[in-house]
């Protein structure tokens, strides 16, 4: 197998270095910690394994929906066993429905919480729910099999994919990224994620079309459970996301007809309990979803989703979405959904207020509990009252988080600056439907935290770090300076150090 790694040779650390000491007064200090403050006791989830099945539509599985054929013929559904199973302790959304019915558009819809989005959309900075968790702490891994998208790809720390796309002829390579993030990748998983993708050729041997197809989908899933075994016996400290993309289903849809499209999802369904099991023990939570579903034109024949012809039926938008954590309230979750909510229920149920910055989907409240962030321009004290009582109290920080919130209620926000700085609101009430994030800015406005900013892209560098009026170099405030100096001593030590060390060599 193939493994792709960015090595960086002497010159290039030392070159980082002496950009690094150039610009570190430039730029601004390391944002603060972030204070949590558990109102009610809650029980976040430690990670969350998010299960893709490629072309998989609701109408199929779910026991309230009937598949038809375009000509109006009912189908035959999927005989499963475990998928009830899992969703008895699970919310099940019953209806959720997808704006783009191909595998990009389902993608990027998924990460994004952007009904529009596109492949280039995820790589926009803090953009999708990669960006976001990477901020939290989260190491970001995938296993990505036919069907995948390169961009969720890109987004991953370490990610198995099938680089010819091809079940016959599979090639399973292991790339690594940088991105920014106190994270690294533990060896001992890059070395695992090598081996299995090296025992990838071995489950598409037969000359039968359908187990090849079955075991192509068995290796993604046993992949999988390799994965989260690893991190529990080498890592349980590690929060991640385990991102599984499997493609034999929608490739049954498009070339073996409705009965062999069933017979994977059976198939599928048979390999399925392990992995939840997994979750279900190590307290990470378990997502499984499709990108988009299948359309058939008529009983027996071969189907469709993306084409102007299949894409406008319920079989092709309507896409299952099962959610399992300890936190969770199971049952059937009625009324309509879209693909865009995905996103901020998905970190709804990790805990995490923030949302991708051009989500447009809302928050599916699961847990019965809401969270509140809250941003100040400089540390000081928040106090969270409801109803007249406290609530919560916490300062000597500028992040806040208060967990295990009542939902549908009033609260009232109390701000005050360590500084002895006045802000113009020093206090505001909201009332909580679902997770939120509140920011009091400089100017004395306490609002929420802007939703849909500017297009930004990753490699882009606003200007405003070097000449903005806070943060600038030449404006900046005074409590920062002295991380500024620290920052520049530190790396002016690591330059001479590296310097010693490429003379020796």
């Amino acid at each position: 197998m193939m493994r792709r790694i960015r090595n960086f040779k002497p010159f290039s650390i030392l070159a980082s270095l002496t950009t690094l000491l150039i610009f570190s007064a430039a730029f601004p200090a390391p944002a603060s910690a972030l204070t949590e403050v558990e109102v009610t006791p809650i029980n976040t989830p430690d990670g969350a394994v998010v299960l893709i099945v490629d072309g998989l539509s609701a109408p199929f599985i779910y026991p309230e929906l009937t598949p038809y054929a375009l000509d109006g013929t009912s189908l035959e559904k999927a005989r499963l066993e475990n998928i009830p199973e899992i969703s008895e302790k699970s919310a099940r959304i019953l209806k959720l429905s997808v704006p783009q019915t191909f595998t990009e558009g389902g993608h990027s819809v998924l990460v994004t919480g952007n009904p529009d989005a596109d492949s280039e959309f995820i790589s926009f900075k803090d953009a999708n729910i990669f960006d976001i968790l990477r901020e939290n702490g989260y190491l970001c891994i995938a296993v990505m099999e036919k069907g995948d998208s390169w961009s969720i790809c890109a987004e991953q720390d370490a990610v198995l994919r099938d680089e010819k796309n091809s079940i016959k002829n599979i090639k399973i390579v292991l790339e690594q990224n940088e991105h920014s993030g106190d994270c690294t990748v533990p060896s001992g998983l890059l070395q695992l994620m090598e081996e299995e993708a090296d025992k990838a050729p071995g489950y598409v041997t037969s000359k039968e079309t359908r187990e090849r197809y079955n075991g192509y989908n068995r290796w993604g899933i046993e992949t999988a459970c390799s994965v989260v075994e690893y991190m529990e016996k080498n890592r349980p400290e590690q929060k991640y996301l385990l991102t599984v993309n499997v493609g034999a289903v929608d490739m049954s849809g498009h070339y073996r007809g409705n009965y062999g499209y069933i017979d994977c999802i059976e198939s599928l369904d048979s390999e399925l309990l392990p992995l939840y099991t997994l979750c279900e023990k190590n307290n990470l939570a378990f997502v499984l979803t499709a990108d988009h579903g299948m359309a058939f034109s008529a009983d027996g024949s071969k189907g469709g989703h993306q084409s102007e012809t299949y894409s406008g039926s319920d079989e092709a938008q309507l896409v299952p979405l099962i959610i399992y954590t300890q936190d969770v309230e199971s049952g059937v979750i009625r009324g309509e959904f879209g693909q865009k909510d995905f996103a901020p229920t998905l970190l709804g149920i990790l805990d995490i207020p923030d949302r991708p910055r051009f989500a447009k989907g809302e928050q599916i409240l699961l847990t019965g509990h809401v969270n509140l962030k809250v941003l100040l321009p400089e540390k000081g004290t928040v106090e969270l009252r409801k109803d007249g009582k406290t609530h919560g109290t916490a300062g000597n920080d500028d992040r806040f988080i208060f967990l295990g919130l009542e939902p549908e209620k009033s609260y009232t926000i109390r701000v005050e600056l360590d500084s002895g700085k006045s802000l113009d609101v020093e206090e505001k009430e909201i009332f909580l439907e679902t997770d939120s994030v509140i920011g009091f800015g400089e100017e004395g406005t306490g609002k929420e935290k802007s939703e849909y900013p500017s297009v930004e892209s990753k490699e882009e560098i606003s200007s405003a770090g070097v000449l903005g009026e806070e943060n600038s170099f030449f404006g900046r405030k005074s409590s920062y300076l002295i991380g500024y100096i620290l920052i520049g001593a530190i790396n002016l030590a690591g330059f001479f150090i590296i310097m010693k060390i490429l003379k020796k060599g």
